[in-house]
């Protein structure tokens, strides 16, 4: 049986203490309160909370992520131009003191 996602999770929890506030009377019995109704009650206004947060952060994850790679092009493209002229203006011997490992 296939896991339910979170929203399902959520509608089920809200459904379950729906029904028990309103069988409530029949379900004394076996030991089913309205303390029950209200911790699954809160059980899904926490993970909606939860999942309201960890939306959030994945927004901004993302915004972080372009940013890295905008930053990353920037300085790729700045190395690759410094390489060029470190190439042009010193010996290949030099190279290494540079980080350059190309033979040419």
């Amino acid at each position: 049986m296939a896991t339910a996602t979170l929203s399902q999770s959520v509608s089920n929890f809200r459904t379950m203490a729906s029904g028990i506030n309103t069988r409530l009377t029949s379900l004394s019995g076996v030991g089913v309160t309205a303390v029950d109704a209200t911790k699954m009650t809160s059980y899904a206004d926490e993970l909606d909370a939860l999942n309201s947060q960890q939306e959030e952060l994945k927004a901004q994850l993302k915004t972080k992520t372009d940013e890295i790679r905008t930053k990353l092009a920037e300085a790729n493209a700045k190395n690759s131009d410094l390489i060029k002229r470190i190439k042009i203006a010193t010996p290949q011997e030099h190279w290494s003191a540079f980080g350059v490992t190309a033979k040419r």
